[in-house]
C-alpha cells in the first residue's frame, strides 16, 4: 500500500500554491507536510481526501486512481482516514456515534482500546458541543482510525491535547499505521512534538 502523488498543482485566487509536486509515502510511512503558513498545507490534504480538485496531476492510493486527467473519485469513496483541523464532528450525535460512524467490522474489538488509549472513557457519550477542544480532537483521531482506513491524513491532530494526551495519542496512530500497513501524511506547526511518530520523508511546500 503506498500514496502517490505525481506532477500536482493547485491555485487559490488565481494564484499558483503548488507547482509540480511529486511524493509517495510507503505503507507504515509517515509523511510531514512542510511549509510557511498559508502555503497550502491544509489545501494539499483536501486535494488528497478529495473534496478539492487539482488543477492538474494524478493521485494513486494502493494502485487506485483517486485523480488524473479523466478520473475524480468521490471523497466517500476514497476510504481515507481524515483528521481536520477543526474536528468536524457531528454536532446531532454523541461522541461515542461520532467514532462508530463508519466503523468497520474487523476494528469492533478494536474500539475499547482506542477509546482507553486516548482518554475518552469518560465523555464517551456527551454530545460534541459539551466536549473540550480536546476531547473533540481525540474524538476525530479515533474515528479516522476505526473506518479502517487505506491512507490516514491528520491536519494540526495534536494541538489541542496536552502532552500526556500527544505521547498516548502519538503511540496509538504509530501502531495503527504499522498494524494496518498503511500510509500516512501530517500536517503540523510543532514539529518539536513528534518523537513518537517517527517521520519518513518531508514534503516541502514553498
Amino acid at each position: 500500500m503506498c500514496l502517490e502523488v505525481k506532477n500536482l498543482a493547485f491555485s487559490f485566487n488565481k494564484s499558483l500554491l503548488v507547482e509540480n509536486l511529486d511524493f509517495k509515502i510507503e505503507k507504515n510511512e509517515v509523511g510531514l507536510v512542510a511549509g510557511a503558513s498559508g502555503i497550502g498545507k491544509s489545501t494539499l490534504l483536501n486535494i488528497l481526501s478529495g473534496l478539492k480538485n487539482p488543477d492538474k496531476g494524478s493521485i494513486k492510493c494502493n494502485d487506485k486512481i483517486f485523480n488524473s486527467e479523466n478520473i475524480f473519485v468521490e471523497p466517500e469513496k476514497r476510504n481515507i482516514g481524515y483528521v481536520f483541523q477543526d474536528f468536524a464532528l457531528f454536532p446531532h450525535i454523541n461522541a461515542e456515534k461520532n467514532i462508530k460512524y463508519a466503523l468497520s467490522e474487523d476494528l469492533e474489538d478494536f474500539y475499547n482500546e482506542v477509546v482507553v488509549s486516548l482518554g475518552l472513557y469518560d465523555c464517551i457519550k456527551k454530545m460534541p458541543h459539551e466536549l473540550s477542544g480536546g476531547q473533540k480532537q481525540r474524538v476525530a483521531i479515533a474515528r479516522s482510525m476505526l473506518m479502517k482506513p487505506s491512507a490516514l491524513l491528520m491536519d494540526e491532530p495534536f494541538s489541542n491535547l496536552d502532552s500526556e494526551n500527544v505521547v498516548s495519542a502519538q503511540k496509538l496512530i504509530s501502531n495503527f499505521i504499522k498494524d494496518m500497513h498503511i500510509p500516512c501524511i501530517l500536517v503540523t506547526h510543532d514539529t518539536n512534538q513528534l518523537e513518537f511518530l517517527n517521520i519518513s520523508k518531508k514534503i516541502e511546500l514553498s
